[in-house]
């Protein structure tokens, strides 16, 4: 299987090629990056595997939480690539892609991710590793740190920038968790599990309906950014 990654939800973004489980990842430092050099290292990626885009099995994006430029970016150029060649689009939520970060580089099987909403604001979903998959164990929220409720009843991660920017806001859920990973990001590299599960099993998109989900008004993203 022959997938592209787009992942620019959050502060850093990245693009992985992944061929025939042999991955390439770029990560691209911050937001005017994102949107200036995305398709150059799209490019990049395709020409040292000696692709073209039409040899791609389907294009993955993380489809949000996050920051609305970033997603609105992603989701722009993953569907402008989609639409000429016809691939599958697999949006996937950047919640969970950082989840499966956690899982990956930490061995992390129940997390919490939680990235900046600014605003005074968190998004957050907690994700459990159930027969070697990681799934949402409930809905993705956003709202106040107040609002956030950490599991119970077993032991948990504390994974991403909202527990960052909101460290004070969120001290009694830290200490709750059995660790903190703060400075994870997501990483487009983690896209693929659930994108493969999905294109595998036919729920791929097509470019008209494989949108961002922001959770939060434009409006309200407009007056942020």
């Amino acid at each position: 299987m022959k997938l592209l990654g787009i992942e620019t939800s959050g502060r850093v973004g990245s693009v992985a090629l992944s061929v025939d489980g042999r991955i390439e990842e770029r990560e691209i430092a911050n937001a005017r990056e994102q949107t200036e050099r995305l398709l150059a290292v799209v490019d990049e990626l395709l020409a040292g595997a000696r692709l073209e885009l039409t040899d791609l099995d389907g294009i993955a994006f993380g489809r949000g939480p996050g920051s609305f430029t970033g997603l609105r970016v992603s989701a722009a150029v993953a569907q402008g690539l989609a639409a000429p060649s016809r691939l599958p689009l697999l949006p996937v939520s950047s919640l969970l892609c950082l989840a499966q970060r956690a899982l990956r580089s930490e061995r992390v099987e129940h997390s919490v991710a939680c990235a900046d909403a600014h605003m005074g604001e968190v998004y957050w979903g907690e994700f459990e590793l159930r027969d070697g998959v990681l799934r949402a164990a409930g809905p993705e929220r956003l709202g106040a740190p107040a609002d956030l409720i950490p599991p119970s009843g077993s032991t948990w991660v504390a994974v991403g920038s909202g527990f960052a920017a909101q460290r004070e806001a969120l001290g009694a859920v830290l200490a709750k968790a059995q660790r903190a990973l703060p400075e994870l990001e997501p990483a487009a590299q983690d896209l693929f599990p659930a994108a493969a599960e999905a294109l595998a099993a036919g729920r791929a998109s097509s470019p008209d309906k494989a949108l961002p989900v922001y959770l939060r008004e434009h409006t309200a993203w407009r007056r942020a950014d």
